[in-house]
């Protein structure tokens, strides 16, 4: 006579089997869902911990090749990483190691080379050919469901590579409506010979020094502008714009009257320059704002110490209303006072904005940039 007990044992002994591996393959699939897509997350903020620790470090290469040998640095290039990698959560670098922070070249070739002691980010010195640095953040973590499959610790590395320099165009965002000549940061042969050098500020206001780069100083000098212009612009547009900020629309929303102007400067972000004037022959010119036309308060600025993107023009032309300037970039300014609005006045500050850079000098006084590139 069959054993009927023996059967159902080995029948519960199956049920159990399937039950385990399905119990198993409910985990796993939980698990790969749940700590999949946690892992995916890590590896995003790894990428963005090094992308933002790569543009923090190149920042400093930035004022390196503007010649800033005082904060240009190795060890402003270290710490600038490293203070971007704590508050992004990173894992902590190691230096000098082949995964260490190194020094790059505007193709982003390593510099001298591979492997090269002088290379590595953290060794006293920046190379000679550098304008960027590649750097590799990693995340660490314990997956919560897998590891009851006996998975261990994950992790998740990510690289990138980000040069600094000169803008070699516009800041693609903000520009306030006013012009600074270039002869305001020193000679230039062909226009101003004699034109004292200057510096960029990088302490406080000085209202005592005249020779301090931060004492506060006419940013249009009378002499630098046109006949009845005080380096006020014909900026605006019904939309904000993209890209340099010049020459987007020669036909919407420019205006002349003072409370156009004033809608203009501010407060930011409402600050931006899109069009010039029809007939000037090229978007790199901007129509003057004639004087008796600018009347605006520049109070936010001075109260809240605003750094604000300005054109820099080298030549202008023309009286009055049919005068413009030729702009040829861009430069950073904290505005400390526009009395009357004929007197606009501030200090020279190196604005800082996402390139494209150039690592030659486009012009005095031109902003630096950072880029990623990879």
């Amino acid at each position: 006579m069959p054993n009927r007990s023996n059967g159902r044992r080995r029948q519960n002994g199956q049920i159990l089997i399937l039950f385990a591996l399905m119990g198993t393959v409910l985990i796993a699939s939980v698990g790969l869902v749940l700590d999949g897509g946690y892992a995916l997350s890590q590896r995003r903020a790894s990428q963005n911990a090094s992308d933002f620790a790569a543009l923090a470090g190149a920042r400093v290469l930035s004022e390196f090749v503007a010649g800033d040998t005082n904060n240009g640095t190795d060890a402003n290039v270290k710490l600038a990483i490293e203070n971007t990698i704590n508050i992004n959560r990173g894992a902590p670098i190691t230096y000098g190691s082949p995964s260490g922070p190194v020094y790059v070249n505007t193709n982003g070739t390593i510099v001298p080379s591979v492997g090269a002691a002088g290379s590595f980010v953290g060794n006293g010195i920046i190379p000679t050919g550098a304008v960027g640095v590649q750097v590799t953040s990693t995340r660490t973590w314990h997956p919560a469901f897998l590891s009851i499959l006996g998975f261990g610790n994950w992790s998740a590395a990510a690289t990138a590579t980000a040069k600094g320099g000169y803008a070699a165009g516009g800041p693609g965002g903000n520009v306030f409506p006013a012009g600074v000549g270039t002869c305001f940061f020193g000679p230039d042969p062909s226009i101003c010979p004699n034109a004292p050098q200057k510096t960029p500020c990088a302490g406080p206001i000085n209202t005592t020094n005249p020779a301090d780069p931060c004492y506060s100083q006419n940013l249009t000098p009378g002499n630098l502008n046109v006949p009845g212009g005080f380096g006020w612009l014909k900026f605006g547009a019904t939309g904000k714009c993209s890209g340099y900020g010049l020459g987007m629309d020669t036909n919407n929303g420019c205006q002349e009257s003072a409370p156009f102007l004033q809608s203009e400067i501010g407060p930011p972000p409402n600050s931006y320059g899109c069009c010039t004037k029809v007939g000037l022959g090229g978007a790199d010119k901007i129509g003057s704002l004639p004087g008796n036309k600018a009347s605006a308060d520049c109070s936010y600025y001075v109260t809240n110490q605003t750094v604000v993107v300005v054109p820099v023009w080298d030549v202008a032309g023309g009286t009055g209303a049919n005068a413009w300037y030729h702009i040829v970039g861009f430069a950073g300014f904290q505005i400390t006072g526009c009395p009357g609005a004929k007197n606009l006045s501030g200090v020279w500050r190196q604005a800082v904005f996402l390139g494209p850079t150039v690592s030659t000098l486009p012009f005095k006084g031109a902003s630096l940039a950072v880029q990623l590139i990879q």
